[in-house]
């Protein structure tokens, strides 16, 4: 009677694999995807800067402890339900979620909300101040930042930021 045969071994292989499964953590742990991850007050997951492309988007940065942002949720609110081309988005960073309902709940806000409790986007978008208002064209450049809500009116109304978020047509040197 013969006795079973081992297989073949491959040594090389199989420490191969074994250093690839460990050290690829290693060496990607720190490397950062190129966009951030949110949520909305709804669990629907919004990634930047993806859903700011192809259409003219103002981000609203606002945050419970302060009163300007407050008092911009009624405003925010009749921007978001104007006919328009472009998408409001609103980024709260208030980290107590229980306080940022009770707010909305007191205002009636309807807007979408994206909840960044680390101010993550915030960061990365160097807002130090609440509440900020940023514009970016339909290829995600930001073209105009605000303070106040007031002149935020301008990129609904103004022709000029309405032409920024349409295609452009071919120029005659590309005809």
């Amino acid at each position: 009677m013969k006795s079973p045969q081992k297989p073949a071994r491959r040594p090389g292989f199989v420490n191969w694999l074994l250093c690839l499964c460990f050290l690829l953590p290693v060496f990607f742990q720190g490397c950062q995807s190129p966009g951030i991850d949110l949520e909305d007050r709804k669990g629907r997951q919004w990634v930047w800067p993806f859903f700011a492309t192809r259409q003219p988007t103002v981000l609203a940065f606002w945050n419970c402890a302060n009163i300007e942002s407050i008092e911009s949720i009624p405003a925010l609110t009749t921007l978001a339900k104007r006919d328009s081309d472009i998408q409001l988005v609103t980024v709260c960073t208030e980290k107590n979620r229980a306080r940022m309902d009770s707010w909305l709940a007191k205002q009636q806000g309807e807007f979408v909300i994206l909840l960044d409790p680390q101010a993550r986007l915030a960061r990365r978008l160097n807002v130090h101040s609440y509440p900020t208002y940023i514009y970016f064209d339909i290829n995600g450049k930001e073209v105009q930042r605000y303070l106040d809500i007031r002149s935020v009116w301008k990129f609904f109304d103004l022709e000029r930021f309405g032409e920024l978020g349409r295609p452009q047509p071919a120029s005659a040197s590309e005809k």
